[in-house]
């Protein structure tokens, strides 16, 4: 099959000290990047583990809250991104029960080398509302898109978030792309979500919660049902450690 997936009830969490996280589809990726869903109750905090030789990039999608570092606090009123600065700590405070995604990205010694020449200021911080919104060609009229870490801001990352509406009765809303080798893909439906998910011609439903991966090349689309809305991040990883910014062929 050449979807790769987890529905949201299939995720087992563990709670300590009000705290609970899984990982997500572990072994599917051979690049680097591992993915995990965390929980934190309502009045509690929690101070990530900062992993050696990675950046760690979260994506707030339920709940509200705060985190605090050791320069200044960032409010979680929405949905809202962060990615940590590697050589320094941070808490997160739980004002209500929050949910989040986080990717946690081995750097190379390319990676690394990148880092040092030219980076995105971190820590990073942006609520959506204040994210940029972008046109792409294959995006229909009721769908609009922003750009979270743009191309070459930092290392092989890049991010940003999708939501549109299906109008009409047996129309469909959203992007259909031809397969992009040059990156791997990640899926993280938010929200009032209700989206089908194809790849390669094969297709799933996915709903807020649920999560994805689409290996880089294949042909891919994510749409909305007739009627519904469709809201989901896309998290992308360039698979070439060096040149990875030259177009491969399909």
């Amino acid at each position: 099959m050449a979807i790769a997936y987890v529905k949201k009830e299939d995720l087992v969490f563990n709670f300590e000290n009000c705290f609970a996280q899984t990982e997500m589809l572990a072994g599917t990726y051979q690049g680097g990047v591992r993915a995990y869903r965390c929980k934190l109750l309502s009045g509690c905090t929690v101070t990530p583990q900062i992993y050696p030789k990675t950046l760690q990039v979260l994506c707030f999608t339920d709940g509200k809250g705060a985190i605090i570092t050791p320069e200044r606090a960032y409010a979680i009123n929405e949905v809202s991104f962060y990615v940590a600065d590697p050589a320094s700590t941070f808490t997160i405070h739980a004002a209500t029960d929050m949910v989040y995604t986080m990717f946690v990205v081995e750097q190379t010694i390319h990676d690394i080398e990148r880092y040092n020449a030219f980076h995105l200021a971190v820590p990073f911080f942006k609520p959506l509302s204040e994210c940029t919104e972008y046109c792409q060609d294959c995006k229909t009229a009721n769908t609009k898109s922003w750009s979270i870490i743009p191309t070459k801001r930092l290392c092989r990352i890049l991010m940003g978030v999708s939501e549109g509406f299906g109008e009409k009765e047996g129309t469909v809303e959203g992007c259909v792309e031809k397969g992009h080798p040059a990156v791997a893909q990640w899926n993280v439906p938010y929200g009032d979500t209700d989206l089908i998910l194809t790849v390669d011609n094969e297709s799933i439903e996915q709903k807020a919660g649920d999560f994805s991966y689409v290996p880089a090349g294949l042909d891919h689309s994510l749409v909305t049902k007739p009627g519904k809305n469709l809201h989901y991040i896309w998290f992308e990883h360039y698979v070439q450690e060096v040149d990875y910014l030259v177009s491969n062929p399909r």
